[in-house]
């Protein structure tokens, strides 16, 4: 691996139906996945896009609501990005979070890729509104290079909020493919 960036995004906020310690979808309880979790009030979710740039740009628009463009494919030579929504951070006596994760990535061969990387997702800045999801300012940039293998990578994002403490581990992988030959 050559290229491996920390991408940072913008703010955002959505209103979303977040239960006080479980993530809630049309007023149903949604169970925790590997790439999902929620508990005593804090939740996050790990997702990649393969269009970072329109989905940052329309965070920067105030609407009800941003379509993602979400994939678990990584086209040899085009980035995706990792990012990660969460809700539940505990403020500090300044009343503001400081939530980190540390991303980690695992080669269809299981062998590490690259370092590890320490990423600020929400720090020195108020928590969300309560029942509001966040985007987090610090992702994981991916770019699959020639020479980098093909086939399915596993990414771990390891979640501290350091105020309460609380840490939560989430993986998701996606699927490393050859571009397109061109016509």
């Amino acid at each position: 691996m050559t290229r491996r960036t920390l991408c940072l995004a913008l703010l955002i906020v959505i209103s979303v139906g977040v239960a006080s310690s479980q993530w809630r979808e049309n007023g149903k309880v949604v169970p925790n996945k590997p790439w999902s979790k929620s508990e005593k009030g804090f939740g996050a979710t790990l997702v990649f896009t393969d269009k970072p740039d329109e989905l940052f740009a329309a965070w920067e628009k105030p609407a009800p609501g941003v379509h993602l463009s979400e994939t678990s494919t990584a086209v040899r030579g085009l980035p995706i990005v990792g990012i990660i929504y969460f809700t539940g951070c505990a403020a500090n006596a300044e009343g503001n979070c400081e939530l980190a994760a540390r991303f980690t990535t695992k080669t269809p061969e299981g062998k590490p890729w690259g370092d590890s990387i320490e990423a600020d997702l929400w720090v020195n800045l108020p928590p969300p509104g309560k029942d509001q999801l966040q985007l987090s300012k610090g992702n994981l940039g991916v770019i699959i290079d020639p020479g980098d293998s093909l086939g399915v990578y596993k990414v771990k994002a390891d979640i501290l909020d350091r105020v309460s403490k609380q840490r939560m581990v989430l993986e998701r992988d996606f699927t490393a493919v050859e571009a397109p030959a061109k016509k």
